[in-house]
């Protein structure tokens, strides 16, 4: 077992033991979320057919060359087709079709005059229009293949499907997606102080919170979270629990008992469940106790029991182990790059440090503004609404103005030019 890695080294450690799910096909109107699992080829072209872009007369350009708004040119209307309809005629000379937007494109025109162009001839039956405008040819015409080609591929393996992914496959007709399993991760809460939310408190108990935070960052990063509920602090009771629960989950994280006290018994229990320790300890402050082990060759995490210190450990390490289960290309989560608009005083000290705090973008340029209260491990109220984690490397002191690393939990909020902050 190694013994106190930097991010970086720790990362990567976890990573070599986490392999993508099996693949499954799931329908379309599921598929939101999932990771895409093999290249996806367009079987019809989109648009399959010439089409009109929007509502007009579908015309000949040479018939009306000479169009201006004083000298319109006329013509005889000889159809009116819309979506969904096909043309039974083709324009001739002199000719238009009164063409709605999706529509195919009638046969012996060559481009399209928008309707506010026109004036309609004739009523009720409106059977001749004119034309105040003139067009080239190909105008307001989305030709076949325009977006996307039979044959090309449309979309790449390893990419997360959205809401225009899934417009994507639905306009080439897929109604069946090929996607990788979701990783289904289990959390087990430990420590004999935690108490169930629907019972009363007694003194000297909390509440579990740690399941509860851990289980809604599983379902953002793309896991299904199975919660286990909470164990004690007796080795053979974690056992039971562990095995237990790792034939029905992909990965296991832990919270709690993996630090130097008397009743952090985690890794002994993870050992004694059958598993290898790869590393404990990471050089970040918060969440230096964290433990790594594979269990029946499952990734399991044992994070800090303190709220903050734990949900930094889950950031830096569980969530790339989730995108990289799900099948992601890039299962490792970038920090951007953003100016501090300020620093509270921090001592320089031998860990990468993680200060929770407001990003926002001013005229164009990110800015972090670390939190001046509730920085500590155990602090769980400065989480919410904290928009990302600013790196501190070890032995530094950057100041106002100085670029650092953020790791993001929420799009940063954007501020126009000039407002004040």
């Amino acid at each position: 077992m190694r013994v106190m890695l930097c991010v970086e080294e720790a990362l990567q450690e976890v990573l070599s033991h986490c392999k993508r799910n099996e693949r499954m096909h799931v329908p379309l109107k599921d598929a939101y979320g999932y990771i895409l699992a093999s290249d996806i080829h367009a079987s019809v072209s989109v648009p399959p057919f010439d089409r009109a872009a929007l509502d007009g007369y579908a015309v000949r350009a040479a018939d009306i060359e000479q169009a201006t708004p004083d000298s319109p040119v006329r013509l005889q209307v000889i159809e009116r087709i819309g979506a969904g309809q096909v043309s039974t005629k083709s324009v001739g000379p002199g000719q238009a079709i009164r063409t709605m937007t999706g529509a195919p494109f009638p046969d012996g025109a060559d481009t399209l005059v928008r309707l506010e162009m026109t004036s309609a001839i004739g009523e009720p039956e409106q059977t001749h229009v004119d034309v105040k405008v003139a067009v080239p040819c190909g105008e307001a015409v989305a030709r076949e293949g325009e977006d996307i080609k039979s044959g090309m591929c449309m979309l790449r393996s390893g990419i997360t499907i959205g809401g225009a992914e899934m417009a994507l496959l639905a306009t080439a007709g897929i109604a069946s997606v090929p996607v990788y399993r979701k990783p289904v991760i289990g959390i087990l809460a430990s420590g004999r102080e935690l108490t169930d939310i629907r019972e009363p408190l007694a003194y000297g108990k909390i509440y579990d919170s740690n399941s509860y935070m851990l289980a809604g960052a599983v379902q953002a990063w793309g896991g299904i979270p199975r919660l286990l509920g909470r164990a004690g602090d007796d080795v053979d009771e974690l056992v039971q629990t562990i095995q237990s629960a790792l034939p029905h989950v992909d990965g296991l994280v832990t919270t709690g008992g993996v630090s130097v006290g008397d009743f952090d018994v985690m890794i002994d229990a993870y050992r004694k469940a059958g598993g290898e320790v790869h590393f404990w300890k990471v050089s970040i402050r918060p969440g230096t106790p964290f433990t790594f082990a594979t269990i029946e060759d499952k990734p399991v995490f044992g994070l800090s029991g303190n709220p903050a210190a734990g949900f930094v450990n889950a950031m830096l390490f569980v969530q790339p182990a989730i995108r990289a289960i799900s099948g992601m290309n890039e299962p490792i989560v970038r920090p951007v790059r953003a100016f501090l608009s300020g620093m509270p005083e921090v001592r320089a000290v031998a860990l990468d440090r993680f200060l929770r705090a407001d990003v926002f973008i001013k005229d164009g340029t990110v800015f972090a503004q670390p939190r001046t209260q509730g920085q500590k491990a155990a602090i769980l109220s400065s989480l919410t609404g904290t928009q990302g984690f600013v790196r501190i490397p070890s032995k530094t002191q950057p100041q106002a103005g100085d670029l650092v690393d953020v790791y993001l939990l929420h799009m940063p909020v954007s501020f126009a030019d000039g407002d004040r902050v």
